[in-house]
Formats: C-alpha cells, sequence, structure tokens
C-alpha cells in the first residue's frame, strides 16, 4: 500500500508543477500582451500628399497611404510610381521616438518590382505625438485619417 501512496504522491507532484509552468507560461503571456504605446500610436490609417511633383506634366502629387493594424499592414502610393503592398509586420527595435518595423509575407509591388511572400522590408517610423503625425522612412509627415 505504502508504494502506491508513494506512486500518487509523486503523481499529485508532477501535476501541481505541471500546472505551475501553465500558470507561469499563461501570466507570461498576458504580461506580454500589453500593447506597447508607439504601436499603439501608429494603428489606423495614414496619409501624405508629396506636391513635389507639381512641375511633371500629368502629375500633381504622389498620395500614399498606410493602414497599420495589430500586426497587418497596408501600403498604396500612387500617382507618379504605383506601388501598393501588404504584409504583416513585427517589432525589430524601439526607442523614444521611434519604431523600427520588419515587414514580412508581403504581397504586392513597388513600381515594376512584385514583392513575394519571402521578402522582407524594413520601416523605420519616427513618431511626433504633439502634431499627430508619423514620417516612414523618412517620407512625410504623415496625418493621421482615422485611428
Amino acid at each position: 500500500m505504502s508504494g502506491k501512496m508513494a506512486e500518487l504522491s509523486k503523481r499529485i507532484s508532477k501535476m501541481y508543477i505541471i500546472v505551475g509552468i501553465v500558470l507561469l507560461c499563461l501570466s507570461a503571456t498576458l504580461v506580454g500582451c500589453k500593447k506597447d504605446p508607439k504601436v499603439k500610436f501608429i494603428q489606423g490609417v495614414w496619409y501624405y500628399l508629396d506636391a513635389h511633383l507639381a512641375n511633371i506634366p500629368s502629375e500633381n502629387a504622389q498620395v500614399t497611404n498606410w493602414v497599420f493594424e495589430n500586426g497587418y499592414f497596408s501600403m498604396d502610393s500612387c500617382c507618379f510610381v504605383e506601388v501598393n503592398y501588404s504584409g504583416y509586420y513585427s517589432v525589430m527595435d524601439r526607442t523614444e521616438n521611434s519604431l523600427t518595423l520588419e515587414l514580412f509575407n508581403l504581397q504586392g509591388q513597388a513600381g515594376d518590382t512584385v514583392l513575394y511572400r519571402d521578402d522582407k522590408l524594413t520601416a523605420i517610423i519616427k513618431i511626433d505625438t504633439e502634431t499627430d503625425t508619423i514620417r516612414i522612412n523618412n517620407d512625410g509627415p504623415y496625418t493621421r485619417i482615422s485611428p
């Protein structure tokens, strides 16, 4: 009988260890879910009108829109150069006023270049909370259209 009790005691101990590990992993996951304020700030639709093309016949401006939505992004730009692609992003680096994003699982094109799922790009986003604008790869400032 004491052998059975010892075996039962070992099983119960293992069960407590497993439950403890699961709870530890769950709590670490929940703590990790707290969204970085900079990542939260960039969520939404952003618009930029680059009027420097006004001196080119039949071209008024380059209009660019970026959308960031909880790990998904899309970018559309026209009319001097047609660019439209989308995919997912992850934060590679952060500083006080910027985020460096890795763009991956891409689909679309940038001019004559077709982007594929295996391609990766980097976007450096400078954040200006006072003016509610961002700069993406030194382009902009982009104005928020919707949160």
